[in-house]
């Protein structure tokens, strides 16, 4: 007996426009709450290493990553505001995871005309697992979320793509360019990934097309083209930056290379994840089948648990729950119990309709969007699920696939707003993680009480009393030892671009000369011998001695600097506990050069002695 969506019972009727007024709030809650939390804490290594990669990325010879040059537009349009920095990825972010649900709910059943309302409060639900990305509270612009911005676009570019040509198809495979160019710019390792993943997918689902695939490829060429230009002014400069980017990372010993990254990594799911991985399962199981029925218990039910699900979201956001789920460095997997309830959706009231009823094309970008997680992670040094659950949005639109039957049969997407909640409920969850737990950060963002303005922009940031304190105290000693903005820095702290970023240096060499890696001190060499011999002699120096990160002071005679009896030191402070990713505090020191023409001199003595 087919399944109707219309009733005229005013009971049904009200529950179902109530279940997506509250589907409306929890996507809004989600937001709002992370467009708050936008002016709080900050990341001393990684995070400091994107601002300072965006505020200038002219200056740096080598990168594997182009996504200062990408974000760079925004960092200037926004005057280098941290937070508003922020806020936008998080909106540009949950858009495309917007944009994509949308485009793909539309694709599998492009038929169904009636309920666009209810399509587009669920894809917007199903969107709020794009902000996964942001549960290491990593929200400035970033290497990773330009890769995973790269994915989405290229993913909604490829639903519109076809083999005809039309406006649509050709608007499709001009988007798949770019998002290739992005995801090039973004992490070379995911575009390759990426490229062989859109291929077969092209073939599998007959979709392929020479001649319009060599436009999607000539969109990509002519974006790379440009930016090679743009960067370095030619494209020999930009390969050259390209593989000396490959050396670097060699050198450093950080897991880059190529026979690290081609592995196959396991995951392991405790016994809680478990569980609450089936709770999510069960309990939107248990709203669809009351969505689904005509009857008005059965559809009361469906508002209850709706209900349950808006209630732990709000709980989450407005901050009532402290605790965190604790299910472990895999705990982004809980987006599986959402994915399980959409594919059992499908193939228990779609019956055998759920699998015979799709395309191969269809099949063939289900199976696309299942790999996508681990071409997001591809490259990385992470484990691949782990990393991968970021980009779990594509997971959980794989599993939606399987709803197509029962769409057709009902036409409409109303039936699906509890799967909308349950993601709303399960990015909660993992946000609440990070906030709880933001990445080297010594207390929740919620306990945060000083603000602070930070960097040359002036950006006014919450932070926590001891963070506070060891920027104030770091930007004092700089300004009363004479310290001016731009001024050339050499960090041999290997873990401090959040300080040279806040008292206004220019970090020399590279964005962030790493430490604490095998070949730290050799990356450090090898990209300070491209700074010229004037900077080098100029160059004020931060030093942490014996600190966790520190690069051995030989990189200094190295480079024909006498330190540290050619500096004077101008000022000290200890750094907070906690900062880095370590508990102890630690005493940092600022030297400035008092014989810069002998510097000069011995740097020129050895590079003409090494070019022999």
């Amino acid at each position: 007996m087919a399944l109707k969506d219309k009733t005229n019972n005013p009971t049904v009727a009200v529950t179902r426009h109530a279940t997506a007024t509250i589907s409306v709030l929890g996507t809004l809650v989600i937001l709002g709450w992370l467009l708050r939390y936008s002016f709080y804490g900050l990341d001393f290594t990684d995070e400091s290493y994107y601002l300072v990669w965006m505020s200038n990325p002219f200056i740096y010879e080598v990168s594997a990553s182009q996504f200062g040059f990408i974000y760079r537009p925004l960092y200037i349009l926004l005057n280098g505001d941290i937070a508003l920095l922020r806020q936008a990825n998080i909106v540009i972010t949950f858009s495309l995871g917007w944009g994509l649900a949308y485009t793909y709910l539309a694709s599998l059943a492009p038929e169904v005309r009636q309920g666009r309302v209810a399509l587009h409060v669920t894809a917007a639900g199903l969107g709020t697992s794009s902000l996964v990305v942001f549960s290491t509270w990593l929200a400035t612009p970033n290497y990773n979320s330009l890769a995973f911005q790269s994915l989405m676009i290229t993913a909604i570019g490829l639903l519109l793509a076809d083999k005809t040509i039309s406006r649509k198809s050709v608007a499709g495979w001009i988007i798949v360019g770019i998002g290739g160019w992005l995801a090039f710019m973004a992490k070379p390792s995911t575009a390759v990934a990426l490229a062989v993943g859109i291929f077969v997918c092209l073939l599998v689902s007959r979709k392929f097309s020479l001649r319009l695939l060599l436009l999607a490829a000539a969109t990509t060429i002519g974006l790379l083209l440009l930016s090679a230009t743009v960067i370095d002014g030619s494209i020999l400069g930009f390969a050259k930056r390209l593989q000396l980017g490959i050396d670097f990372g060699g050198y450093l010993g950080g897991g880059h290379t190529m026979s690290q990254i081609l592995r196959i990594d396991n995951f392991r799911v405790r016994t809680p994840g478990q569980l609450a991985i089936l709770s999510v399962l069960v309990m939107a199981l248990v709203a669809i089948w009351g969505a689904l029925s005509e009857k008005p218990r059965d559809v009361i039910v469906f508002l209850a648990v709706s209900v349950v699900f808006f209630t732990a979201t709000a709980l989450l956001a407005f901050g009532r729950v402290h605790k965190t789920a604790g299910l472990g460095e895999f705990e982004g997997l809980l987006i599986f119990g959402v994915v399980f309830a959409a594919a059992l959706t499908g193939l228990i009231f779609g019956r055998p309709k759920a699998l015979s009823s799709l395309s191969v094309a269809q099949w063939a970008v289900a199976i696309f969007f299942l790999a996508m997680p681990h071409i997001y992670a591809f490259g990385t040094n992470r484990n691949y699920w782990e990393n991968g659950a970021w980009a779990g949005i594509f997971w959980l639109l794989a599993g939606v696939t399987l709803l197509r039957p029962v769409v057709r049969e009902r036409g409409t997407w109303s039936f699906a707003l509890p799967l909308a909640l349950a993601t709303q409920m399960v990015t909660a969850v993992l946000l609440q993680t990070g906030l709880e737990q933001p990445q080297r950060q010594t207390q929740p963002l919620r306990l945060n009480e000083t603000t602070l303005e930070i960097g040359p922009q002036r950006s006014a940031l919450v932070l926590s009393a001891g963070y506070a304190t060891y920027i104030a105290d770091a930007v004092a000693a700089a300004q009363n030892g004479g310290f001016e903005p731009d001024t050339p820095v050499i960090d041999l702290s290997g873990q401090s671009p959040g300080i040279l970023y806040a008292i206004g240096a220019k970090n020399i060499g590279q964005a962030w000369i790493i430490g604490g890696y095998p070949g730290s001190l050799k990356l450090a060499k090898a990209a300070l011998d491209r700074v010229p011999c004037e900077k080098i002699a100029e160059a004020w120096v931060l030093f942490e001695p014996d600190g966790p990160r520190s690069i051995p002071t030989e990189l200094m005679s190295s480079l024909g600097a006498a330190f540290p009896r050619s500096y004077q030191e101008v000022g000290t402070w200890r750094t907070a506990e906690g900062a880095g990713g370590y508990d102890a505090s630690r005493a940092q020191e600022l030297y400035k050069p008092t014989a810069t023409t002998e510097a000069l001199s011995a740097c020129r003595a050895i590079r003409a002695k090494e070019m022999k």
